[in-house]
């Protein structure tokens, strides 16, 4: 799977740790997915999950109003094309990829998790003041 354990430094199980790690990573993402597009899906046939009344929500959108109604990001790509992202103005939310073709969806995961948003509330309208759209900046160095 692209990890490197050699048995003289690394001990087995520390091996396998990390195998397993990424196999459960790589399975809640895929649920998580599935997840969002249902509800989504629900969403455009009319369901109403009343995310507005959830707490997390409530919390997280507050927490983006006292942000000045948004989170900035810090974006970093590196030559063999993966990348990282780490807000600038609220501490513990990064994440990364290793390619940038799904990073706004990323970081909006990261995002939604910070808060502890489950899946189904994951609703890309609470992430901006009303009429405000998502924009990501990206700083690049070279």
């Amino acid at each position: 799977m692209g990890t490197h354990c050699s048995s003289t430094l690394t001990p087995h199980i520390f091996c396998s740790s990390i195998y397993t790690y990424k196999i459960m990573y790589k399975t809640m993402r895929f649920l998580n997915k599935t997840i969002s597009f249902a509800a989504n899906t629900l969403r455009q046939l009319g369901y109403d999950f009343k995310e507005d009344a959830d707490i997390r929500v409530q919390e997280m959108k507050k927490e983006i109003q006292r942000l000045g109604g948004r989170i900035e990001f810090k974006v970093e790509q590196y030559p063999d094309g993966s990348w990282t992202a780490e807000s600038i103005n609220l501490d513990g939310v990064i994440t990364g990829g290793t390619n940038t073709k799904e990073a706004t969806t990323t970081i909006r995961d990261a995002v939604f998790t910070y808060f502890g948003i489950p899946p189904y509330l994951c609703n890309d309208t609470k992430l901006h003041a009303d009429n405000e759209p998502v924009t990501l900046k990206q700083h690049m160095y070279v």
